[in-house]
C-alpha cells in the first residue's frame, strides 16, 4: 500500500510568516514635520539593518504626558 505508515524522509517545506509590531517612539522636535523627519531617519536605519521589517507611520501628535 502506498501512503500508509511514517514517511521515510521528513522533507523541509517553505512557510511564510507574517507578524505585526506596534512601536511607540518619542522624539524631541520643533514641529510635526521635524518629528516625521526624525522618524524617517530612524526607519531608514532600522530597514537598512533589517530589510524584512517594514515600518509604516500611523500618526504624529504632540506628547501631553
Amino acid at each position: 500500500m502506498i501512503g500508509t505508515g511514517r514517511p521515510l524522509v521528513r522533507r523541509r517545506r517553505p512557510y511564510l510568516v507574517k507578524a505585526t509590531c506596534n512601536v511607540r517612539l518619542g522624539f524631541w522636535a520643533r514641529d510635526p514635520e521635524d518629528a516625521e523627519d526624525q522618524f524617517n531617519e530612524y526607519m531608514d536605519s532600522v530597514q537598512s539593518r533589517y530589510p524584512e521589517i517594514v515600518l509604516d507611520l500611523k500618526s504624529i501628535r504632540e506628547d501631553d504626558e
